[in-house]
């Protein structure tokens, strides 16, 4: 891989690397459920959907257009989504605490914006994301 594919590649991109670190985190939190019928489905539903995050990223900017790239960030959103339901049933269950789904929804709703700016960007043309490092910028889009 050249510098410059390496530079190109998904794994750069901050809103992937934000999606794999939740991920990381949820599959760390299923692992310490404790174990029953109704943790053990809830919980795969959990991982599957944090999972798909980042997958669904990675895919869509292996596609060939701006389009393809978009509506793949668009399902990576509705997982996101689909993920901080899963938590929230969980609390409800009492199988998780409201602190632990507190500090995962603050990560969901961060992320949650970048790939809207991101989504938004890739729509108008206009917006620019600039990935720097781990943090990001979202140009203004006004």
């Amino acid at each position: 891989m050249t510098d410059e594919s390496a530079s190109r590649h998904f794994r750069n991109l901050i809103h992937w690397q934000m999606g794999q670190e939740l991920a990381v985190e949820i599959v760390k939190l299923v692992g310490e459920l404790p174990r029953g019928r109704a943790s053990d489905l809830l919980g795969a539903q959990l991982v599957r959907s944090a999972g798909s995050i980042p997958a669904n990223i990675a895919e869509g900017y292996g596609r060939f257009s701006k389009a393809a790239y978009r509506n793949h960030l668009s399902i990576a959103r509705g997982s996101l989504f689909e993920t901080q339901s899963w938590l929230n049933l969980l609390a409800r269950q009492s199988l998780i605490s409201p602190e632990v789904v507190s500090v995962l929804d603050g990560r969901c709703e961060e992320l949650a914006r970048v790939l809207t700016a991101r989504m938004r960007a890739l729509e108008s043309g206009n917006g620019a994301i600039r990935e720097v490092g781990l943090g990001y910028e979202v140009a203004d889009e006004s």
